[in-house]
């Protein structure tokens, strides 16, 4: 017996990609959900001054800005932690507490899990030295030496937000060269992490060899992996996990799309997210007046 769906749409993430994508849905007319398993807004809500903003605006005020939109264009928004997600009649979403939701299409924003160095003793510095959000962060390490793990976007955003913040900044970046570029900068790896009552320095390995840099904090923006645990192994992605969808979202599986960092070939800016976004809803409504 078939069901009817309770959306048209069900938007999974609410970072800026998916905000966005659930407005420009609700606007056209569709009933639409959109889950996060935090807080709207997504990782703009740990970013302090954005710099690929059109105007200046710190990450909170945009979430907030985007939350706002899409409460006013009729979106509802939920909380869970998406755990499931399969076909039938309809598409079904299940989260971790047991609640199940069922939408005509989906949209996937679930952006990107946290990063990490890969090393056996990394857990013990989580809280004491190990950071991922210079924002929430920072001030704790007022005037001490850091370290940023990283070189795209993010690590770059991050630096800025540190630099009135904390004494001497190391970004460790492995993407490129050999050696050190600049002082400010060097081009390895880090290979161990050091101290007794929190995190006091890093062992980093480089073409020339090891070093230790004296760092009270790291800030991990390497080793992240797609947030997306859920999908279905039916739905394509690359080596790296990222799903596979062409430039409107459309992924391989019929009225499935995906936008933002959980997308294969995306980059990381918020004028690139919103506008994923927008696509993936005009792609979304187009499909959907096709059934």
């Amino acid at each position: 017996m078939n069901t009817t769906p309770s959306y048209d749409l069900i938007v999974v993430g609410a970072g800026p990609a998916g905000l966005t994508a659930a407005t420009e849905a609700a606007r056209a007319g569709l009933k639409v959900l959109c889950l996060d398993k935090l807080a709207p807004g997504g990782q703009l809500i740990n970013l302090g001054e954005l710099h690929d903003a059109d105007e200046a605006e710190n990450g909170p005020d945009v979430a907030a800005r985007l939350t706002d939109d899409a409460a006013v264009a009729g979106v509802e928004i939920g909380f869970g932690e998406v755990a499931g997600l399969s076909a039938g009649d309809a598409w079904t979403v299940e989260t971790a507490d047991g609640e199940k939701h069922t939408g005509r299409a989906i949209v996937i924003a679930t952006g990107l899990n946290k990063g990490t160095l890969g090393l056996p003793n990394e857990a013990e510095y989580e809280g004491r030295g190990i950071s991922h959000c210079a924002h929430c962060d920072g001030p704790l390490y007022a005037g001490l030496p850091v370290v940023i793990a990283g070189a795209d976007g993010w690590a770059e955003i991050e630096a800025r937000e540190l630099a009135g913040l904390a004494g001497k900044i190391t970004v460790i970046d492995a993407t490129a060269g050999q050696g050190s570029s600049d002082a400010g900068r060097v081009m390895g790896r880090i290979v161990g992490l050091e101290g007794s009552d929190g995190l006091q320095s890093v062992t980093v390995e480089t073409s020339d060899g090891r070093r230790t840099i004296p760092a009270n904090a790291v800030f991990v923006y390497v080793g992240e992996s797609p947030a997306a645990e859920f999908v279905p192994d039916s739905l394509a992605r690359d080596a790296a996990g990222h799903i596979v969808a062409d430039a409107e979202g459309r992924t391989s599986a019929p009225t499935v799309f995906a936008v933002g960092d959980v997308r294969a070939g995306s980059r990381r800016y918020l004028a690139d997210a919103i506008a994923d976004g927008q696509r993936a809803a005009h792609a979304v409504v187009a499909a959907l007046k096709k059934n």
